[in-house]
C-alpha cells in the first residue's frame, strides 16, 4: 500500500499540532515582543532577561516542566491533559514564544 491511512492521520495531526501552537505562539508573541520593542518601563530589562533565559531552556526541560504540571498529581492533574495533542500544543507554545517575544 502507497498511503497508510494511520500514517496519514497521524501526520495530519502532527501538522495540526504545530500550527496550532505556532498561531497561539504568534498571537501571544508579537503583541508582547512589540510592547518590549517599543516600550521603555521599568523592568523592562527584567523581563527581557526571563525571555532570553527562555531561548536557552533546551525543550527536554520544557517537556518535563509541563509533564509535572499535567501529571496526574501536579497542579493542572484534574484537567487530564497529558498525553494529549493539547498538552503537545502547550509544550510547542512554550519552547517557541521566547523566540517571538525577543527584541534588541
Amino acid at each position: 500500500m502507497l498511503f497508510d491511512s494511520e500514517i496519514l492521520q497521524i501526520t495530519f495531526l502532527s501538522l495540526q499540532v504545530s500550527a496550532i501552537a505556532t498561531t497561539i505562539s504568534l498571537m501571544i508573541g508579537l503583541p508582547l515582543g512589540t510592547w518590549l520593542a517599543l516600550g521603555n518601563f521599568r523592568g523592562r530589562s527584567f523581563i527581557l532577561s526571563i525571555i532570553n533565559t527562555g531561548m536557552a531552556l533546551p525543550p527536554v526541560v520544557v517537556g518535563l516542566v509541563v509533564a509535572i504540571m499535567l501529571w496526574r498529581s501536579g497542579p493542572l492533574g484534574d484537567l487530564r491533559l497529558i498525553y494529549t495533542p493539547v498538552a503537545i500544543i502547550i509544550a510547542q507554545t512554550v519552547i517557541s514564544a521566547p523566540v517571538l517575544f525577543w527584541t534588541k
